[in-house]
């Protein structure tokens, strides 16, 4: 195998890695045309959003992947930034365009060679977590970064419904992301927390069901991610 082949089979993965995502991503194409056609039966005035459609299934598909550490976790996570950019242009939430346009999609194309050449000797990056420094640091980042996004929006989308609830929504987002691109176990906290249980009440006030349902769906999975991230760091 040339070095080519070896670094594209890393980056894509083998055959094992193929079929998990084969029938992950169908099964979560399956789960979220139910969902439309349930909530277009069911809810008052209820229309579908093709964009929100999708960037529901990559989504669902990614984070899916993203817990059993597949590589092709990254190209969905892609597709689902630049989707949901469209669907939250469309239905006033600008911190939300940004954080999928100008954050997710640069993170997550970095992130997708770091898991496989991120470690030692260029190897595949191990599961890790952060000291009480660290930690510390992460908080106080969160905190000036909810700051600078609330002003942020303040001054360029005056017109946003809920600047601060979306200011703190996106920063922790951010944070999270990063931390999940150096596998570390503390990025699973933060999508528990600040980025899930807050999503579901600012899409919820929003309008936006869907949404909050994948963010519902997010929540329950990012408990088993953790437990099960937590439980590899302990054989590492």
């Amino acid at each position: 195998m040339n070095t080519y082949d070896s670094w594209a089979t890393r980056l894509l993965g083998d055959r094992e890695v193929h079929k998990e995502h084969a029938i992950v991503v169908i099964s979560m194409f399956i789960v979220t045309a139910l969902y439309e056609y349930l909530a277009s039966n069911y809810i008052p005035d209820f229309s579908i959003n093709w964009y929100e459609f999708v960037g529901t299934w990559a989504g669902l598909s990614c984070v899916w992947l993203t817990r059993t550490q597949n590589v092709l976790c990254w190209p969905w996570g892609i597709v689902s930034s630049v989707a949901f950019g469209f669907f939250f242009k469309e239905i006033g939430l600008p911190g939300q365009q940004w954080l999928n346009w100008g954050y997710f999609l640069a993170i997550q194309l970095w992130a997708w060679p770091y898991w496989v050449f991120g470690g030692a000797n260029r190897t595949e990056l191990k599961v890790t977590k952060l000291g009480m420094k660290g930690r510390v640091l992460t908080l106080a980042v969160l905190a000036l970064g909810t700051y600078v996004i609330y002003r942020l929006i303040g001054q360029f989308a005056p017109g946003s419904l809920y600047p601060m609830l979306d200011a703190l929504v996106v920063a922790a987002s951010i944070t999270a992301q990063y931390l999940l691109g150096r596998k570390i176990i503390e990025s699973w906290w933060l999508w528990l927390g600040p980025v899930n249980l807050l999503s579901i009440v600012l899409f919820f006030t929003a309008g936006a069901y869907i949404v909050m349902a994948l963010y519902v769906a997010f929540f329950i999975h990012a408990i088993f991610a953790l437990r099960e991230w937590c439980a590899e760091k302990k054989r590492i």
